[in-house]
């Protein structure tokens, strides 16, 4: 049976901290599960976002690569002809190159004499004109933009689990401010609520350190 120091004023004092402790430990893991959902939506948001920048990137790559095919393609063609010497040929692929190869191309093209045909049979080096197209840069841009959405959305799991993991604590608190309201005496009870509450400040301490989602 209780004893009857329970029905003391003390006793009632410590009524009263205990119910402030519930009601701020059952506030506080509320904001915390309320955290945690949001940390949840920036997690999948930014995966989401990410993953189609990737898809976006890929498909920019692809179509820089067949860019590229299309470069080399015309440049093999406009060699065959410079090794014939056939001008006419030549000045007809060169039409064709697309600006960005045919800037790097004008620029190897002014380190060797007008007749190449001595040149071509030595063999040039055909992979100094990789020209880098829009959709490459493009695609660079992107994946830069996805790596830094995956980071963005493995900080929101780190921080949603870490909101979860101070509603466990606040739940013992919950639960040790329960079982207090049995204790078979005054002291038991004290000591019950003394543990809660360095337990709720220790979680509340580490709430308040945490980074806070908006809508």
């Amino acid at each position: 049976m209780p004893d009857d120091g329970l029905k003391s004023p003390r006793s009632r004092r410590l009524d009263t901290i205990a119910s402030i402790m519930l009601a701020a430990a059952g506030v506080a893991s509320a904001w915390a599960t309320y955290q945690s959902s949001l940390w949840g939506g920036v997690q999948a948001s930014s995966y989401a976002t990410a993953s189609a920048k990737v898809t976006e990137a890929a498909r920019l790559e692809l179509r820089a690569g067949q860019r590229n095919g299309m470069d080399t393609a015309l440049y093999m063609a406009w060699m065959s002809a410079a090794a014939k010497d056939d001008r006419e040929l030549m000045t007809f692929y060169e039409r064709r190159f697309v600006p960005e190869f045919k800037k790097v191309f004008d620029v190897w093209r002014s380190q060797y004499p007008d007749d190449l045909r001595s040149q071509v049979q030595e063999g040039p080096n055909i992979s100094m004109l990789r020209a880098e197209h829009s959709e490459s840069l493009e695609a660079k841009a992107l994946r830069d933009e996805a790596s830094a959405l995956f980071n963005k959305a493995n900080k929101a799991n780190s921080t949603g689990d870490r909101y979860v993991a101070s509603t466990v604590i606040l739940a013992l608190v919950l639960f040790l401010l329960g079982i207090s309201t049995v204790a078979r005496s005054w002291e038991q009870r004290r000591l019950l609520v003394i543990i809660a509450g360095g337990l709720g400040l220790a979680a509340l301490g580490f709430l308040f350190l945490l980074p806070m989602a908006s809508l």
